[in-house]
């Protein structure tokens, strides 16, 4: 039987975490399934919600309090105390549909995937702004927004590029994540972004290269909750610094010197299709509204920003240097 590890990194989401839980509880035959809640801090009511959730005792569950900063916590620590042989990554502000769970287990009774995604479809708490249509990608088979985390590539199972895994619905076997290395720095506070890493995608770039098989499979579906914070101006712009802080730490974590930096970047960029830049909808220059080519210039200042800021720290700190050169972040404890 498969044994499955359900794994929620969470901080100060007590509402969404409640939605995440319940729908884990409506899937069917649990038996197997467990269900791990790291809170990284949370200083709301996430550990009555949680103790709520275990009181069905329908499955299996653990919570574990560790304020160390960062998404690294809850992923590795998550990790290290699951039992199951697939780990299932799924952020606290997500819905799953009822297929989920079967989706999961239809993926890996094929022993070639190591790693499967589904559909991550938006959820809108307000209505999103006519701009947003232009901060979509098309694909052959569907579409995605990296700045929301949201993909739908369709109803039929394929193997992609594990790129197109995103962090919040994200299963692995365990034995693959652990000869992986696990995963990279992800969100880190503001305050510390100098140690903000490329999170999964260092992890699915290392999977690539290693031909490990990547299953979309549409049964493995969510709802992600898109707060009305997330569809401003401003929060695109801290996205798109925040995506040029892991710009640039992907591109040093890929180095050996100095000479081969900017050819084996490119390299990776091409490979990759979409992920580690910025994408932009493939629309031709005319039928893009001025005012929407400058929001996405801004944008791409803000990116610039944000790879200056980390090329700089790593070049003036040796701390951050050998932060960005750990050979992998199980101890995922700051050099702070």
């Amino acid at each position: 039987m498969i044994t499955i590890s359900i794994i929620i990194p969470t901080l100060n989401r007590a509402d969404t975490l409640k939605a995440t839980l319940t729908s884990i509880l409506i899937q069917n035959d649990l038996n197997g399934v467990e269900v791990i809640v790291i809170d990284n801090g949370s200083t709301d009511n996430t550990l009555e919600v949680y103790n709520e959730f275990a009181e069905s005792k329908k499955l299996s569950s653990y919570y574990q309090n560790d304020p160390e900063p960062g998404l690294l916590t809850g992923r590795h620590l998550g990790a290290s105390l699951a039992k199951g042989s697939i780990l299932c990554f799924l952020d606290d502000d997500v819905e799953l549909a009822e297929t989920w769970l079967q989706g999961v287990r239809n993926s890996f009774t094929d022993e070639e995937v190591q790693i499967s995604t589904g559909p991550c479809i938006p959820k809108y708490l307000s209505a999103p702004p006519e701009w947003l249509k232009y901060f979509w990608t098309n694909t052959e088979s569907g579409k995605y927004c990296d700045w929301l985390s949201l993909i739908d590539l369709g109803d039929k199972k394929f193997f992609t590029h594990p790129n197109y895994a995103l962090g919040l619905n994200f299963c692995i076997r365990k034995d693959a994540l652990i000869s992986l290395g696990g995963f990279h720095p992800d969100c880190m506070p503001s305050t510390l972004q100098m140690y903000q890493g490329d999170g999964e995608t260092g992890l699915t770039l290392k999977a690539y290269r290693q031909n490990y098989k990547c299953l979309y499979h549409p049964e493995i579906k969510l709802f992600h909750f898109v707060a009305s914070q997330r569809l401003t101006i401003e929060y695109f712009k801290k996205r798109a610094f925040f995506q040029g802080v892991c710009n640039s730490f992907s591109e040093l974590k890929e180095q050996s010197s100095l000479v081969q930096r900017k050819v084996r970047y490119r390299a990776i960029i091409k490979i990759i299709v979409s992920r580690i830049k910025i994408t932009f909808t493939p629309n031709k220059k005319n039928d893009v509204p001025s005012e929407i080519r400058e929001l996405k210039a801004l944008f791409k200042r803000e990116e610039k920003k944000g790879f200056n800021f980390h090329q700089q720290a790593y070049q003036r700190n040796e701390i951050v240097r050998n932060w960005v050169h750990k050979k992998d972040y199980w101890d995922y404890k700051l050099p702070v």
